[in-house]
């Protein structure tokens, strides 16, 4: 029997390591390969025209149509301008104006904390972009990419106050855009 196993070593040698040399080689491939190339998709902005309804204190209020890329203070150009009792100071003028956007003008001492956040729909915080969770109230970058990455990592968010219980935000941002947000 040793003399069969000293004719047929090599060749018995060779039958168990090649299989292990093809799989070293094929992960060595691997490694050395490039990788895949970054894809970072942006939110392109709209192109063509857009039917924003502009409410509150305003010349004339109603639905106009603009081109895409416009801003909120160009519907409220299109809407005839503010009233004397409009509260500018609490309408972000600078926000792009997207298709189907409800811009609410607010009355000064109205009493609305948010007013002319886009009132329909809600922003939902499981699958919102960045852009889009940086126009809520206190939330910045740094905020809208911690949420994001939350998530990403630990799961999507069962109820709104889980970005506080997780701490995204801090009870105070909670509040100012506890019903501008959902998780649905």
């Amino acid at each position: 029997m040793t003399e069969i196993l000293e004719r047929w070593r090599w060749p018995i040698v060779g039958l168990i390591c090649a299989p292990l040399l093809v799989g070293v080689g094929v992960l060595f491939e691997d490694e050395m390969s490039a990788p895949e190339p970054l894809v970072i998709e942006t939110a392109e902005l709209e192109s063509g025209e857009v039917k924003v309804y502009i409410t509150g204190a305003v010349a004339n209020p109603g639905v106009y149509q603009l081109e895409g890329g416009l801003r909120w203070i160009d519907a409220l150009e299109a809407a005839g301008g503010p009233t004397e009792e409009a509260d500018l100071m609490a309408v972000n003028l600078s926000r792009r104006a997207l298709d189907e956007d409800h811009i609410v003008v607010p009355f000064l001492g109205g009493g609305t904390a948010v007013a002319g956040v886009a009132a329909s729909p809600l922003v939902n915080i499981n699958a919102a972009s960045q852009s889009e969770l940086e126009e809520l109230p206190g939330i910045g970058e740094v905020r809208a990419d911690r949420i994001i990455q939350s998530r990403t990592v630990d799961g999507p968010f069962g109820a709104t106050e889980d970005i506080v219980t997780r701490e995204l935000v801090p009870n105070s941002v909670y509040e100012d855009i506890a019903e501008l947000i959902s998780v649905y």
